[in-house]
């Protein structure tokens, strides 16, 4: 293009002499070169991550990334994605010996390079859905059939369940469930899917929980709320938000003032005015790298039948 125009210019008295013919033709073809694309490949749109997501790596791991959303005003995000093909990192779930204890007690919590809230709890940290914790079940298994599951292999190869009933999932080596399912089949909620539903339509405090299409990253959110600076967010727009960012399948974790995230011990969430303290959970969700973390002596204990009679009609629903 530059070329052709300096040849116009060089040429433009030339031209003159040499008849309008001549003329003519300089000046179409500026006119095409114009309308030409720009030198070098188009830009790859598979290759931009979704709403601009700026991620800086974890403790220097790149199969972990995180960035904290505040582009909205009153809306707090805080986005981890983790590389499950990533064989230097480890995803745990804590025990059933743990329960009660606030996100920063339990053991390795301090050292992980994430830790967060898991599953919804009843009054005596009782798990909601099935639960496994390093191959161990969580006993008693409440509402397990309409409560979305998320389970691992020892190996770190991870699937979701969304539609009931869900059934026990096989061998596993990690399982969490939540209510409702936020993206199936990348799909997010709609708000018509949350009629009758207050806790689902109003501004809270929000954990969840998503895979990609190809099972590969695993994408953790937590959201803000009933904070000055930050409102918390619908489930449908936090489903929303989740489908963007290239989740696939995505299901509600536990939330409102159990809703914490501590990156590298350093909690970066903050709290709600009326639950200014960490809350005591059931159990915390840690990523860690494979040389802090060791296999228990004896892992893997059959899991028990549900026993729906015992569960509450949602259990920990509430926020």
């Amino acid at each position: 293009m530059a070329l052709l125009r300096l040849m116009f210019l060089t040429h433009a008295a030339r031209a003159m002499s040499g008849g309008r013919s001549t003329l003519l033709l300089l000046a179409t073809a500026l006119l095409l070169a114009g309308c030409a694309s720009p030198a070098g490949p188009a830009p790859d749109v598979g290759d931009v991550e979704p709403e601009a997501a700026q991620w800086t790596p974890v403790g220097h791991q790149a199969g972990l990334v995180y960035e904290r959303e505040a582009r909205e005003p009153g809306q707090v995000l805080h986005w981890l994605r983790l590389d499950l093909q990533d064989p230097t990192l480890q995803l745990t779930l804590t025990p059933p010996a743990e329960k009660g204890r606030p996100l920063d007690r339990f053991d390795g919590a301090a050292q992980a390079l994430a830790a967060l809230n898991a599953s919804f709890f009843t009054a005596a940290f009782e798990p909601r859905g099935w639960t496994v914790s390093e191959g161990q079940a969580w006993a008693p298994v409440l509402a397990a059939a309409d409560s979305p599951l998320l389970s691992c292999d020892r190996l770190g190869r991870c699937q979701m369940t969304l539609s009931p009933p869900v059934p026990s999932p096989p061998s596993p080596w990690l399982a969490v469930a939540g209510t409702p399912w936020l993206v199936r089949n990348g799909q997010a909620r709609q708000p018509g899917d949350d009629q009758g539903c207050g806790f689902c339509i109003t501004r809270h405090p929000r954990t969840a929980v998503g895979l990609d299409a190809s099972g590969r990253y695993l994408t953790l959110v937590l959201v803000e709320g009933r904070q000055v600076q930050a409102d918390g967010l619908a489930l449908a727009d936090l489903a929303a938000r989740m489908a963007a960012r290239g989740v696939h399948q995505g299901l509600n974790l536990d939330g409102g003032g159990s809703t914490a995230l501590l990156i590298e011990g350093r909690l970066v969430t903050g709290r709600p005015f009326n639950e200014p303290a960490l809350r005591p959970l059931a159990n915390a969700l840690l990523i860690h790298t494979v040389a802090h973390w060791r296999i228990p002596a004896a892992a893997g204990t059959p899991a028990p039948s549900p026993t729906a009679d015992r569960a509450p009609a949602n259990p920990g629903a509430t926020p």
